[in-house]
């Protein structure tokens, strides 16, 4: 946002801005900003300012084409049989292709484009359902710090990220408070607003993280009528159901790195606007990869129980992490 600030008010033809002061603003050197300020008039995008050059979203193996085109054949053909077991697919799945290339890919190819189509197909209902708040570390290229944790509430019947945000995990209360904020943004006025919802939520599970304060909250949950919010798991176990290892850039990392990604005062991680900024270009971009395969109904509008969990958490007190006493 900063570049993108920097070179829409530098526009050399007008005589508008000085080109030292531009760069400063974009925080570039002059001659770097020489060359983001003719891309950017070429074509006005994040992609001009060098925010998604820096690598790659999946790595894709030769195979995935291939793969991919017999993977429907293989779900059907299991299914057939009468359910649907991960491993069997996978089987039928490395003939179909053998037979295609000659050779069986790797068996990580195989999974991951069987998860892949299964979470495709159980995309096949309306949002809004079943909810998953969840928490996890995640690293990604750019970041200001090493390691962030972010804070997702997850419907979990077809992966969408309703709402994400950066977040202390010993804070999960404020951090879900915040996605659920940003859920109530993206349905309102946001890319999900266009979408048919579902006409009850039925059910809402919330991994804790490291905030102890968030064990009760099926209580206050109850109290304000909403479905029983019931604290589940191992952080990032929702956001791995949904996307995998990553998502996008994002990489997941294991819960015993949730304490190592916190840190900082308590007003840090709501500060660090660029990391938030590279969150939410993932969120969307996942979301736009699974909009597609969902029903439009613009006019259905989400259930007053979807709106009122949401407006539950994102105006919930939120209690900080007590502070330790001074040493004598």
């Amino acid at each position: 946002m900063r570049r993108m600030d920097a070179l829409a008010g530098w526009k050399p033809e007008e005589g508008s801005g000085e080109p030292a002061a531009a760069a400063a603003a974009a925080g570039l050197k002059k001659n770097h900003s020489y060359e983001m300020a003719k891309a950017w008039r070429a074509a006005p995008s994040l992609a001009s300012v060098e925010v998604l050059t820096a690598a790659p979203r999946a790595r894709v193996s030769d195979y995935d084409h291939a793969v991919g085109a017999h993977v429907t054949t293989a779900f059907d053909e299991v299914s057939a049989n009468g359910g649907i077991v991960i491993s069997e697919v996978v089987e039928r799945l490395a003939v179909l292709a053998a037979a295609d290339l000659g050779q069986i890919p790797s068996f990580a190819t195989l999974r991951r484009k069987v998860l892949e189509e299964q979470r495709r197909r159980e995309r096949r209902t309306r949002p809004g359902v079943h909810l998953n708040f969840d928490c996890c570390a995640f690293t990604m290229a750019n970041l200001d710090r090493p390691e962030r944790t972010a804070f997702a509430i997850v419907d979990r019947r077809t992966q969408l990220v309703l709402g994400a945000a950066l977040g202390d995990a010993r804070r999960a209360g404020h951090g879900y408070g915040l996605a659920a904020g940003d859920a109530l943004r993206r349905i309102g006025t946001g890319s999900l607003k266009e979408v048919a919802w579902a006409e009850r939520l039925e059910q809402t599970e919330l991994v804790t993280g490291l905030d102890d304060g968030l064990l009760k909250i099926g209580v206050g949950a109850a109290s304000a009528e909403l479905p029983v919010v019931q604290p589940a798991g191992k952080p990032g176990r929702y956001l791995r159901r949904a996307a995998g290892d990553r998502m996008g850039r994002m990489l997941f990392l294991s819960a015993d790195r949730l304490a190592k990604s916190t840190g900082g005062d308590a007003q840090e991680a709501e500060d660090a606007v660029d990391d938030a900024a590279r969150l939410q270009v993932e969120v969307e971009i996942h979301n736009a990869a699974i909009l597609p395969d969902l029903e439009g109904d613009p006019a259905s509008g989400p259930s007053a129980g979807l709106i009122a969990a949401l407006e539950f958490f994102a105006r919930r007190p939120h209690h900080r992490p007590s502070e330790q006493p001074e040493p004598a």
